[in-house]
């Protein structure tokens, strides 16, 4: 195995965790789930005023998609591939972060 897959475990691994504990301090139901997602800063930001809690992850970019693909993996969801915008001049988003909440917490 390569080094950056065993990155990218341990990165699920550690996320796994963060993501059980958090669920555990906020009482979260069997039948709740989490959405993850990868994030641009400025996503990240909109995510965490919206929901609450979240768990956000600075990941570097090559581990990002690798880590993400484990972390739905070992959730058992399904992957929605990313639309690439159809303008080839625009620029494309640079992910950062993978960013889990849950859409039945909404920010009061």
């Amino acid at each position: 195995m390569s080094n950056d897959k065993q990155t990218a475990q341990y990165k699920a691994a550690e996320y796994m965790y963060d993501l059980s504990n958090t669920a555990l301090e906020n009482g979260f139901k069997t039948d709740e789930r989490w959405e993850v997602s990868m994030a641009t800063a400025a996503e990240k930001k909109a995510i965490e005023k919206q929901y609450y809690p979240t768990v956000a992850s600075g990941i570097i970019p090559d581990l990002l998609t690798t880590t993400f693909r484990l972390v739905k993996n070992q959730l058992k969801q399904s992957i929605k591939e990313h639309v690439a915008s159809t303008d080839r001049f625009a620029e494309q988003p640079v992910y950062e972060y993978l960013v889990a909440y849950n859409v039945n917490r909404p920010r009061r």
